[in-house]
């Protein structure tokens, strides 16, 4: 891989769910992302594509967009590649319902900062909303409020080491939406909106992912 490429896992195989179009939500984010000049290899195993990074040049970015159901977690390779790029300080996006994955183990949890309680997180129905933005935070300095289409996690658990930038309001109380947190030598930004195509044709949800992008090359 070159400076200017970025790795795409994207669910499937066993890290694929009933309820999450990959293959739109990951082909949306490419496009993006060649717009700004990246070339993008989008990998659908998971535990292939991060086993890679074990051995190969790192990548400029790293996105992980999967989803989750069961017991699986990464294969022992795959951990090692991710634990390698991670340390060598690649930034990585953090997407959707990437941060439903692996509640119970300790290693996914220090490296999301934050993710979903079964029993405790929910969301709304899926639709048209606003999220706020925390403009004391660099990464959304200036903005407020935020149009979005799609599914807002509630009650999700944050690090408190965690940057909190993105909430969004839900039974009279704000939830974290998006953050920011360091893990080995990576920047790396949790962001869970991203339920479908549509979502990322948002005009808040496309200001926000830029914004995202900005931040995570600033911190290299």
């Amino acid at each position: 891989m070159t400076s200017t490429d970025a790795l795409l896992v994207s669910g499937g195989a066993r890290f694929g769910d009933p309820w999450h179009p990959f293959a739109d939500t990951s082909a949306a984010l490419t496009e993006i992302l060649q717009k700004r000049g990246y070339g993008v290899t989008v990998c659908e195993d998971a535990d292939a594509g991060l086993a890679l990074l074990a051995s190969t040049l790192p990548p400029a970015l790293l996105v992980v967009n999967i989803g989750w159901f069961g017991p699986e977690r990464f294969s022992e390779p795959a951990t090692a590649g991710l634990v390698a790029a991670l340390q060598s300080g690649v930034p990585t996006l953090l997407v959707h319902s990437t941060l439903t994955a692996f509640p119970e183990w300790p290693l996914w949890q220090e490296i999301a900062g934050g993710g979903w309680t079964y029993g405790t997180t929910y969301h709304p129905a899926y639709g048209p909303a606003v999220a706020l933005a925390k403009p004391e935070h660099p990464l959304t300095a200036g903005l407020d409020r935020l149009a979005i289409v799609d599914e807002r996690y509630t009650k999700l658990w944050v690090d408190d080491q965690a940057g909190v930038f993105l909430e969004h309001e839900e039974g009279g109380r704000r939830h974290p939406l998006a953050w920011t947190r360091a893990w080995g030598r990576s920047p790396i930004v949790a962001d869970a909106l991203g339920h479908d195509s549509d979502s990322y044709r948002a005009g808040g949800r496309t200001t926000l992912l830029q914004l995202e992008l900005d931040w995570l090359q600033s911190q290299v």
